[in-house]
């Protein structure tokens, strides 16, 4: 259901767009991750499943500056044993930087929050054999699970905790969270999850099976579901996008309008 005005265009937000767009993945992690174990401070979120993959370990903080929040969120991480990472959607300033870096982080860039407005979104279409589909619980929860964690490359338990399978799926139109996928005779190719929050459309979870790659999926299963929104009422679309998917989604129409540094730290 909707509960924040719906943003016009990304023209509308102004110098807004970027921290919109990447502050989205923040209310996300938190929308998913909140009843799952998650610890949630005054500006950051940590979860911690023992997964051996940094995303499973995960701090995602807000605060940019302040190296208080920075500790409160990431020294449990320090001494968990598991690959983590720690990402900061709003930006990080040097101090904290320096700060993750002295505590044996590795600086692994940034991830590109993209933004388009969905009516210029291009045009992708099936190849011939294909299904586009809504995805529930049951055997679609389990199939959507698996498509991502192969896709994406997830430890399969991580995958469950971001699918119908853990999460639940509300089919109404108007769902916040959402699940979708491009079948083949029955089985699940590629897949990808829309998040309606803070009056902006999101793309999460976009993974393609490796054999079923170069087939226009990635587009496909980014594109439709913000069509799914638009007729909604939503008129943005944004995403945090991985190497692998931001040509895709630079020819869908997307641009880069902020970034969120990422930094991992691999257990000794």
């Amino acid at each position: 259901m909707q509960h924040a005005a719906i943003v016009p265009s990304m023209a509308a937000l102004g110098n807004a767009i970027g921290a919109r767009a990447s502050g989205h993945l923040d209310l996300a992690f938190r929308h998913m991750m909140a009843r799952q174990g998650a610890e949630l401070g005054p500006h950051f979120l940590r979860l911690v499943t023992g997964e051996a993959h940094p995303l499973g370990n995960v701090a995602v903080v807000s605060d940019p500056g302040d190296l208080r929040t920075m500790h409160a969120a990431v020294d449990p991480l320090l001494t968990c044993g598991f690959p983590t990472s720690v990402l900061y959607p709003q930006g990080i300033s040097d101090a904290v930087a320096r700060s993750l870096l002295a505590s044996g982080y590795a600086d692994a860039g940034t991830m590109p929050a993209m933004a388009v407005d969905i009516e210029r979104l291009g045009a992708t279409a099936l190849p011939s054999g294909y299904e586009w589909a809504r995805m529930g619980e049951g055997d679609d929860g389990r199939a959507w699970a698996d498509t991502l964690a192969v896709g994406y490359g997830l430890p399969p338990g991580l995958a469950r905790m971001m699918s119908p399978e853990r999460l639940g799926a509300d089919m109404a139109p108007d769902a916040s969270l959402q699940f979708f996928a491009v079948r083949r005779s029955g089985k699940a190719v590629a897949v990808s999850m829309l998040y309606l929050a803070d009056g902006i459309a999101g793309i999460y979870c976009v993974a393609t099976r490796e054999d079923e790659r170069g087939k226009g999926f990635g587009a496909h299963v980014t594109a439709e579901p913000l069509r799914a929104a638009q007729k909604l009422g939503y008129r943005v679309g944004v995403l945090q996008s991985s190497p692998v998917g931001h040509t895709v989604y630079l020819k869908l129409g997307f641009a880069d309008i902020g970034a969120v540094p990422m930094f991992i730290r691999m257990p000794a």
